[in-house]
């Protein structure tokens, strides 16, 4: 039986801690000078490591990143992160920022506190690749808004609402739309089902977007959609191939046209995890995002819906469909395609419960590890190269100019993947965001 698939194309634009989240992260640091002295720097770039480096920003923006003999300016606060790691702030390049149908605060209130939830677990920028009807406009406001000193939640990247047409006319109009809102991405479906535009229409979209100055990518699943999408000029295939191993035909299209790779593993594993409470639901790490989960920690955790996913063939369709993402994802890594950090998390629906914004993206760098990536690999597809297949601004490496987005880690991620979690504080646009708990390195 073949899986029940949404389908996409997607176009673009120019710890464990030991409390939940209280109450949303707040502006706690002035936007002055402030110098990191002693820490271990890695940059987003996948050079080696600054051992006992210096890190400052000032006016929300690095000014220099360098070994210990690093200038500091007079008057500059500084920080001792002796022991510590400072990582780019994480982008996850395939998010949702959906409101819940049911919630009872104002869109703009919903979609902000989502942004927090975010940033709390290192998250910095999020790209939303398809918003519904109820909240697009508000995401298309609040990216507008956060080029600024004093931003106290995740950066947003939107697509608005998903690209569609029945005919090439139609799909072409589709994406104007979108690009007088000024979205960053755009986004539509190839299912592998009779239901998708004919190639066409979506290659239309393509060619639309293209000439609107946008990068475009695809959502697939079958390998035949991938390679059709590839032929036509896309730029990203924003979820796995998930039906076969990945050809050598297929791998040197994608490296002479540099179309890039979203995995999107938790994706799937949301699909079957919930047949029985997973241990994490209790992890202090998790407990920290409760605000927000606990809206669908009952649904998840409940006979019936457990019931359910057990009775659905999609689940071990979707079981085994996650073992071949794992296996093409290292595949294609090693081949040298560009693999960027994204989730699937925070969209809407009854279907799609149980993908936890913020926790997730911690749990797919664990898991792309565990696919056969290393630690630096994964850091860099998680912030540097994260922000190049996006087309990202003064975001994802710390170098002089860009945005002060990090996370002081109190543990190295090149010991461990799960050190991401070890998250001390959380900085964007040069502020310090309070409320972030401390964390427990894992060894």
């Amino acid at each position: 039986m073949k899986p029940i698939l949404k389908t996409g194309i997607l176009v673009l634009g120019a710890t464990l801690a030991v409390a939940t989240l209280a109450s949303p992260p707040t502006q706690a640091q002035a936007p002055g000078a402030v110098a990191f002295t002693n820490a271990r720097i890695i940059d987003g770039t996948g050079r080696a490591p600054i051992e006992r480096g210096t890190l400052v920003i000032s006016n929300g923006r690095v000014t220099a990143v360098g070994p210990a003999s690093t200038a500091i300016p007079a008057g500059a606060q500084r920080i001792d992160a002796s022991g510590k790691t400072i990582v780019p702030g994480f982008i996850n390049d395939h998010a949702h920022l959906n409101i819940n149908g049911g919630a009872t605060l104002p869109v703009r209130d919903d979609l902000i506190r989502r942004l927090k939830v975010y940033a709390d677990y290192g998250v910095t920028s999020t790209v939303s690749l398809g918003s519904t009807q109820a909240d697009e406009l508000e995401g298309f406001k609040l990216m507008q808004e956060q080029d600024r000193v004093g931003l106290d939640r995740a950066r947003l990247y939107t697509a608005g609402l998903n690209a569609i047409g029945k005919t090439p006319e139609e799909a072409r109009k589709s994406v104007d739309r979108l690009a007088d809102l000024h979205a960053h991405v755009i986004k539509f479906h190839i299912n592998g089902s009779p239901n998708d535009m004919n190639r066409e229409t979506w290659s239309a979209i393509i060619d639309e977007s293209h000439k609107k100055g946008l990068k475009v990518g695809v959502h697939i699943f079958y390998i035949k959609d991938a390679e059709a999408a590839v032929d036509e000029g896309v730029d990203i295939l924003a979820h796995s191939i998930r039906d076969q191993d990945v050809t050598p035909g297929l791998i040197a299209k994608m490296k002479q046209k540099n179309v890039s790779y979203i995995p999107t593993l938790t994706r799937d594993l949301s699909v079957f995890v919930y047949e029985t409470a997973p241990a994490f639901l209790k992890e202090p790490f998790f407990q920290r995002g409760m605000s927000l989960y606990k809206e669908q920690v009952p649904i998840v955790t409940s006979p019936e819906f457990q019931e359910k996913l057990k009775k659905d063939p999609n689940t071990e369709v979707i079981r085994k469909a996650l073992v071949e993402a794992n296996k093409n994802l290292k595949t294609l890594s090693d081949a040298g395609i560009t693999i960027a950090m994204g989730t699937d998390s925070g969209v809407a629906g009854a279907g799609n419960v149980g993908r936890w914004q913020g926790y997730f993206e911690q749990v797919e760098m664990e898991m792309m590890n565990k696919a056969g990536m290393s630690p630096m690999k994964v850091i860099v597809a998680s912030t540097g190269d994260a922000a190049k297949v996006m087309g990202l601004k003064d975001v994802g490496t710390l170098q002089p100019g860009n945005w002060a987005d990090l996370v002081v880690l109190r543990a190295n991620p090149l010991d461990n993947i799960r050190n991401t979690r070890t998250i001390d504080s959380v900085w964007i646009a040069g502020g310090k965001l309070a409320d972030v708990a401390p964390a427990t390195a894992t060894k």
